[in-house]
């Protein structure tokens, strides 16, 4: 999936974690997992956040190759616990792990949902090499622009406009 798709699944994934919140707290909430749902590409110099951190990118991608351990559920808690490293000295420990990790993690797992859905599948149980998914849209195809980007930006419209 393009990083479109994968930061608003993210994004509709933090409305519905704090799917009663003020609108601040919601778009807050929607953000930091939209965000989090770009960290599995940073495998990817060639992605939206590979070219944002380009040396740390083809650090990963060489010690670790694309779709590997970065799109796990090993990776996924990994790079969870990090963020939340990273993002506690900025909040309180308490605000980070009663708040942060459950945005980050949910949306660092929508982006391994929806690149099950490419052909190339995501190595869910990492280190086991075997790819789960079901090849129904192809990265950037017709499909994912037509359909599924609309899809989520509507989705999201939804939980943040109607749900309150």
């Amino acid at each position: 999936m393009l990083w479109r798709t994968h930061f608003l699944a993210g994004a509709a994934v933090g409305l519905l974690l704090n799917s009663h919140a003020d609108p601040k707290t919601a778009a807050m909430s929607a953000g930091i997992a939209g965000v989090a749902a770009l960290l599995p590409d940073l495998d990817d110099p060639r992605s939206k956040l590979g070219r944002l951190v380009a040396p740390a990118s083809w650090a990963v991608k060489m010690t670790v190759g694309h779709r590997g351990p970065m799109h796990s559920l090993l990776g996924a808690g990994v790079m969870t616990l990090l963020a939340v490293f990273v993002l506690r000295f900025w909040y309180s420990q308490a605000y980070a792990y009663g708040y942060l990790v459950p945005l980050v993690l949910a949306g660092y797992l929508s982006h391994l949902v929806m690149d099950s859905f490419n052909p190339q599948g995501v190595p869910w149980l990492w280190p086991v090499k075997k790819h789960f998914g079901l090849p129904l849209v192809k990265t950037g195809s017709f499909l994912e622009r037509i359909a599924v980007a609309p899809a989520m930006l509507i989705l999201c419209g939804w939980l943040a406009l109607w749900q309150r």
